[in-house]
């Protein structure tokens, strides 16, 4: 696996926590520092980047507001790959907050030259009954958005002014009406006197809601029946925000004054008729990018001994995430996150998920210290996840329970880490054992709970990934151990998930490997907990390398339940354990579109944690090298 480095938007949220500044996170490993030893400002080998500052019309929206949306948010759907979009807009702000709060002093830590900031304020400037926000046209508001200019021209990139959008406001005779007072004339008036590229937004979204019209504008600005969006179940009427096409359509007429001023290289902003769907291009994050994690340190030396310490520290159905960062070690402990403990981050702080081990040892049959009998399967776990929006990332889970020390003890399972909550995301993991590694699993049996882990590893023998959850593994290595044997060295996989969810195990553009000897090792068989007859197993292998070990024959009968009547298909695999034959159904190319990893993730409210760091994504600062 690769060396871990921070994402830019870590490095905002941490500098802004008061952890640390832009240049010592940027000088963490995997940054630079000068020739005489002092931190980079920044990493300079990377795209532009379009910084979009302002209020809640431009900003970014998180999952749980979908489809609500800012333009900021989707204006990287116009993008091609030259430059990437990094919306860091603040709802509620105006300039003089947004610049009072700090924030515009983290942007300006992370500007690098020929990055953009797109400068949109006005909004919340017009509110001169709070003294926290609001400013006067020709004043204080002329001032502050001063500030931007100057941190824009000393770090090198280009400055542009974006009048605010207009609220959906019409007369009765249907006239669209103009909301903003001197405002957007303001900022005309400044752009002129400092020579600033200008995007009037007030003018260009007035004319489009005047051809939409009244009954038109209601699909672009955030109106819509109860149910039909989970995320408003009541409903919503919103004439000042967009749901995700209107989103889209504001971003075009600012992509269009940015293309037709020649603001931006050409060629940057794809043709204004190609076809997109807003609902499910845009990238909805699981926090809004602006928004500040809590932040609690673990190792020697530092605020909390035991990973488990920190988790008691984390505030209980908190709406705010919390990074669990822990350093280099190996941490013996059981950990056990609660339901009512939603967004909890765990993050290595290592150079690679071998520095950062949480490890325990014990098996389904070990005896508890309290004398109450053994721990059993599920509470056999190392680390346990009930709680939601789960992620994790650079680190291990592990249960190293020595099967040959314990010959006797006949339940020998063993879980690394067992997953309940919905919407997990686990990157650059690692997850080590023998029997039953990884636990995927649900609150309830007829309930869906979605795990996403990409290029990461699970590695074990016997049933290593089971459960009845819903998972994908993306770009993941999946380890067999050898145990020694010459025909039966184990299964991957051992799939409970209930008959009336349709998406179980997806496997995509993973490989398949073990040191086991040839076609010894089966890719899965159906669990019936309890003989439940319900628990219709449903795994696809695609787009995947299959090593020799791959029995001829993968799927396998388990507890008197055939495999042929479990949902296991194979799609377009190749390698050594790779082949067609009448024991190993493939899924019918016309499905192929039903089964993929956004398909597996969606559920009832379109999760899409897929796009995260995509082309998609306003809510991280991408690394990349120049086109």
């Amino acid at each position: 696996m690769a060396a871990f480095s921070p994402s830019r938007r870590a490095v905002l949220a941490t500098a802004a926590a008061g952890a640390a500044t832009v240049a010592t996170v940027l000088a963490a490993p995997g940054a630079s520092a000068d020739t005489a030893g002092r931190p980079a400002r920044a990493q300079s080998s990377r795209k532009p980047v379009i910084f979009v500052v302002g209020d809640s019309t431009s900003s970014a929206y998180q999952h749980s507001e979908r489809p609500r949306a800012g333009w900021g948010q989707a204006l990287p759907l116009l993008l091609g790959p030259q430059a990437t979009v990094f919306d860091y807009a603040w709802s509620g702000a105006s300039s003089k907050s947004y610049a009072d709060a700090g924030l515009l002093g983290e942007v300006a830590g992370a500007l690098q030259p020929g990055d953009y900031l797109l400068i949109s304020f006005g909004h919340n400037d017009e509110k001169a009954e709070d003294p926290a926000r609001g400013t006067d046209p020709q004043t204080t508001f002329k001032g502050y958005l001063r500030k931007y200019l100057d941190a824009a021209a000393i770090a090198g990139a280009t400055a542009v002014l974006v009048t605010p959008v207009e609220r959906r406001r019409f007369s009765p005779l249907g006239i669209a009406q103009d909301t903003h007072g001197a405002y957007p004339q303001a900022v005309r008036e400044l752009a002129a006197a400092a020579g600033i590229p200008l995007v009037d937004l007030t003018s260009s979204s007035k004319e489009l809601w005047q051809r939409l019209g009244p009954d038109g504008t209601t699909s672009h600005f955030l109106h819509a029946s109860p149910g039909r969006y989970p995320q408003y179940p009541d409903g919503v009427t919103d004439n000042t925000h967009f749901q995700a096409a209107g989103a889209l359509a504001v971003a075009k007429l600012v992509a269009a004054a940015l293309a037709g001023q020649r603001v931006m290289p050409p060629g940057w902003f794809q043709h204004p008729g190609t076809p997109l769907d807003p609902l499910a291009g845009i990238y909805w994050p699981s926090e809004r990018p602006v928004d500040k994690p809590l932040v609690l340190n673990v190792g020697r030396g530092q605020a909390f001994g035991t990973v488990q310490a920190a988790v008691d520290a984390v505030p209980v159905n908190s709406n705010r995430r919390t990074e669990i960062r822990i350093d280099p070690g190996t941490y013996r402990e059981l950990i056990r996150v609660p339901a009512n403990k939603p967004r909890v981050s765990f993050i290595g702080r290592g150079q690679a998920p071998e520095d950062v081990v949480l490890v325990d040892n014990n098996a389904s049959g070990t005896p508890k210290p309290d004398g109450t009998g053994p721990y059993g399967t599920g509470g056999s776990t190392s680390v346990r996840i009930d709680g939601p929006d789960f992620m994790a990332a650079n680190l291990t889970f592990s249960n190293d329970f020595d099967e040959a020390a314990n010959p006797d003890m006949k339940n020998r399972q063993a879980v690394a880490l067992f997953l309940a909550g919905d919407r997990a995301v686990l990157r650059n993991v690692r997850c080590l054992g023998n029997q039953d590694t990884l636990l995927v699993d649900s609150p309830a049996r007829d309930v869906q709970a979605r795990s996403y882990f990409t290029d990461s590893c699970v590695e074990g023998d016997v049933d290593f990934i089971f459960g009845r959850g819903t998972a994908v593994f993306s770009g993941c290595r999946i380890r067999s151990l050898d145990r020694g044997s010459s025909t039966n060295n184990g299964y991957v996989s051992a799939g409970s998930v209930n008959i009336g969810i349709k998406h179980g195990y997806l496997f995509t553009q993973c490989r398949f490997v073990s040191e086991a000897a040839s076609g010894s090792v089966h890719l899965g068989r159906p669990w019936h907990p309890g003989g439940d007859p319900e628990a219709i197993a449903q795994v696809l292998v695609r787009d995947s390398w299959l090593g020799a070990h791959i029995a001829g024959a993968p799927w396998t009968d388990m507890g008197g339940f055939s495999w042929q009547e479990a949902r296991f298909h194979e799609f377009n695999n190749n390698g050594p354990g790779s082949r067609t034959t009448p024991d190993r159904p493939q899924l019918d190319p016309r499905l192929a579109g039903e089964f993929t990893a956004g398909a597996y993730l969606q559920g009832a409210d379109a999760w899409a944690p897929q796009l995260a760091g995509s082309k998609a994504d306003s809510a991280a600062l991408n690394v990349g090298p120049p086109a």
